[in-house]
């Protein structure tokens, strides 16, 4: 990295870990922050609330993405939900959607953490692995873990949504509150890492600590019980508009751009140069040997 003319970053979060680690390379380089992407197009960008046949009826979602790994804190949302009151629970159903494969022994021991977790709060549980199953579940259920569902059921739940909660810490950046956001679902998320430069408290969603369970659990309860129509689709317009303004493709590639003009016009140091030339230097002998072998050879047929 002490060689590179820039230096990109994914957060203002991941700058900081890259400061603290590389003290003296911070100092050296101008660290440029490079938030990621997402489709901002027309088609990722349909109207929320429009028929969808792939989610339930008359039922309130509470959505969790995730890969089904213990960092990610997952438990967070299930413990938050269970504190809400039953009567308040009614209706709603906790849905744990993420990435998970069999063959990895940590994807299939904390998903059994997690519903051991949950059926010991008094949750009914259920885990599916396809659209049928899913769509079919009771009623009753109230935590439901999707393993590894398709990317077209997702989007179909992340529109759905009444919430998204996002509950790892110290995220580096984190593009799932953003994917919720375009589409118009509030967010949840912990007040550490990436979120904090996503989420806008009361705007786009809120930032609560994840230790605090509790403060989770108000969120929700707000969200189902609490806020009125308009409160929501106001909410809902604020996400949209951050993310199509400040997490687009077009503003990400005006970030590049301007790093690139910067660089392009900065002369390369002499000791990087001299360091190249010194690399070659070393190989020469081998390129040559080399080449004196190969005519050895060519002449010897």
């Amino acid at each position: 990295m002490s060689f590179a003319d820039a230096i990109a970053v994914n957060s203002g979060f991941t700058k900081g870990i890259v400061t603290k680690q590389w003290p003296s390379l911070a100092k050296e380089k101008q660290l440029e922050i490079v938030h990621p992407c997402v489709d901002v197009s027309e088609k990722k960008e349909q109207i929320k609330g429009e028929e969808n046949p792939l989610t339930w009826q008359d039922t309130n979602i509470i959505l969790s993405i995730n890969r089904f790994e213990e960092k990610k804190n997952i438990g967070l949302a299930i413990r938050a939900f269970s504190r809400l009151p039953k009567h308040a629970r009614s209706g709603v159903r906790l849905v744990v959607a993420g990435g998970y494969d069999h063959k990895v022994v940590e994807n299939v021991g904390y998903h059994q953490d997690l519903v051991l977790l949950a059926e010991g709060l008094g949750l009914k549980t259920a885990t599916t692995t396809n659209i049928v199953t899913a769509l079919s579940v009771p009623d009753d259920v109230d935590v439901l873990f999707l393993l590894s569902v398709p990317a077209s059921f997702k989007d179909a739940l992340m529109k759905s949504a009444r919430l998204l909660v996002y509950t790892p810490s110290n995220e580096h950046f984190g593009i799932v509150p953003l994917e919720a956001m375009l589409v118009g679902t509030p967010v949840l998320a912990a007040n550490t890492g990436g979120p904090l430069e996503t989420v806008v408290e009361g705007e786009t969603g809120w930032l609560r600590d994840p230790a605090d369970v509790e403060k989770w659990t108000e969120v929700m309860d707000k969200v189902l019980h609490k806020m009125t129509k308009d409160e929501l689709e106001k909410m809902a317009e604020a996400g949209k508009t951050r993310v199509r303004s400040e997490f687009s493709e077009d503003k990400m590639a005006e970030v590049l751009e301007r790093m690139i003009e910067r660089i392009s016009g900065t002369p390369k140091k002499f000791g990087q140069g001299m360091a190249v030339l010194s690399v070659f230097l070393a190989l020469a002998p081998v390129i040559l040997l080399g080449l004196c072998i190969s005519i050895w050879r060519f002449y010897r047929r």
